[in-house]
């Protein structure tokens, strides 16, 4: 079945507009063609920001399904295949369900021009439509304001996580429009949660609530939050502490994370029937999120590294500036030493800069080619850009090869760049957890 579905995913991919645009019509005229699936969805949570998307919904389907609720999940990309970007209360999208969709989409697009985010969010949002749940996680693509999620117009909640340069081609080239466009989620009298960031940031993002009337949560500014040092929180709101447990997932800005999936729940707990808030915090320290700071131990690759059992080998999707600066921090905590690097990137990232801030941690690097991308930047050109920095280099053919490179010693691995690139090397391990 998995061959009937890339089949038909490659076709959709040539539908693509020869000059992409930014905008809502294409998907809003498929979306009336299939009688408006994205007016019968269950209640939205929708999820906005450069880094920590992911991780946000991650917290806030564990914590659903802690309370003993249900909950739709939609992500992307995928890391291993495309069905994990679907998910139908708590399960990955089965292959036949997926390919009758996709199909029956296609069908009803007849060869119109479109885009492969599009036509495939048009198609979960049908799904989503069909299947009985009591929440929905949305998380956006590319930017917000035009992003093909952003068809729901009332949610129950919208967040915004922490906000960053990225996509500067689609985006804008300065914070303040990466930032108009990641806001342009919240709508009219939606609660909307974020974070204290740049003044900058949070000038825009105060702006658009305060135009829509809609409730602005910010932590750490509006909302008053203590840290400790077992990475457990307190935060005290409306008279009331509530207290977080530590979270599963590594680094100090999954306290963050944590605590806006957290809180989007609180602000709307007596929406929702039978839904225990309290009870659901326990799924904060159940919360498993694959290339997200993950250790890895074993597999087919791992185990033909020198010396694996000795050494730290962690694999993460970092790929811009924001999440280089979140990743070399908690390397450092995990191994004050030197790591060594494995690290392939795309054309469209910004491969100097997260170079730049990776060379505090460490000195030596092995660049790969991103299988299958193809604008994936070829392992010589990294090379030359990490030469650049003062790293030392070794070049890579091929995934296999890269890690045939790497030196009988103990120093601790980490492999990152993209997020297609850990999925290769997950599915190439086979060490690929849902």
């Amino acid at each position: 079945m998995q061959k009937k579905i890339q089949t038909v995913l490659k076709r959709l991919l040539l539908l693509h507009p020869k000059s992409i645009d930014l905008s809502l019509n294409r998907i809003k005229r498929l979306l009336k063609d299939l009688n408006n699936p994205e007016l019968r969805l269950p209640p939205v949570i929708h999820v906005a920001g450069t880094n920590g998307k992911g991780s946000v919904i991650s917290f806030l389907r564990n914590m659903i399904e802690e309370s003993g609720l249900k909950t739709h999940v939609y992500t992307s990309p995928h890391l291993v295949k495309f069905n994990e970007r679907i998910r139908t209360n708590g399960e990955i999208i089965d292959d036949s369900l997926l390919n009758q969709t996709l199909l029956e989409v296609e069908k009803v697009n007849n060869g119109k021009s479109i885009t492969f985010f599009e036509i495939t969010t048009a198609a979960a949002l049908l799904i989503f439509s069909r299947i009985k749940s009591d929440f929905l996680l949305l998380e956006v693509g590319l930017g917000g304001r035009l992003d093909a999620t952003n068809v729901v117009t009332k949610p129950l909640a919208t967040i915004i996580t922490a906000i960053g340069f990225d996509h500067q081609n689609y985006l804008g080239n300065t914070i303040q429009k990466i930032t108009y466009e990641k806001s342009g989620i919240i709508k009219s009298k939606c609660p909307v949660l974020t974070l204290k960031q740049s003044p900058e940031i949070n000038r825009i993002i105060k702006m658009k609530a305060k135009l829509l009337k809609s409730d602005l949560h910010i932590i750490d500014d509006t909302i008053i939050r203590k840290k400790f040092s077992n990475r457990s929180q307190i935060i005290k709101i409306n008279g009331e502490n509530i207290i977080l447990p530590p979270p599963s997932l590594h680094g100090n800005h999954q306290l963050d994370n944590a605590a806006l999936a957290a809180l989007s729940l609180f602000f709307n707990k007596s929406k929702i029937n039978s839904f225990d808030f309290y009870k659901s915090l326990d799924g904060l320290k159940k919360t498993k999120w694959p290339a997200r700071i993950q250790e890895m131990n074993k597999g087919y690759l791992i185990e033909r590294i020198p010396n694996y059992k000795n050494r730290m080998i962690i694999i993460d999707g970092a790929h811009n500036t924001l999440g280089a600066k979140v990743l070399s921090k908690q390397l450092k905590k995990f191994n004050s030493g030197k790591w060594l690097l494995v690290y392939g990137a795309l054309k469209a990232k910004d491969p100097l800069s997260f170079l730049k801030i990776m060379k505090k941690i460490s000195n030596e690097i092995i660049t790969i080619k991103i299988p299958y991308q193809k604008d994936a930047i070829s392992s010589k050109e990294l090379a030359i850009l990490a030469k650049d920095c003062g790293f030392e280099t070794i070049q890579s053919m091929s995934i296999k090869d890269a890690f045939s490179k790497i030196k009988p010693n103990n120093l601790p691995i980490c492999i990152c760049g993209s997020l297609y690139l850990a999925g290769e090397i997950i599915k190439l391990n086979n060490n690929f957890t849902k």
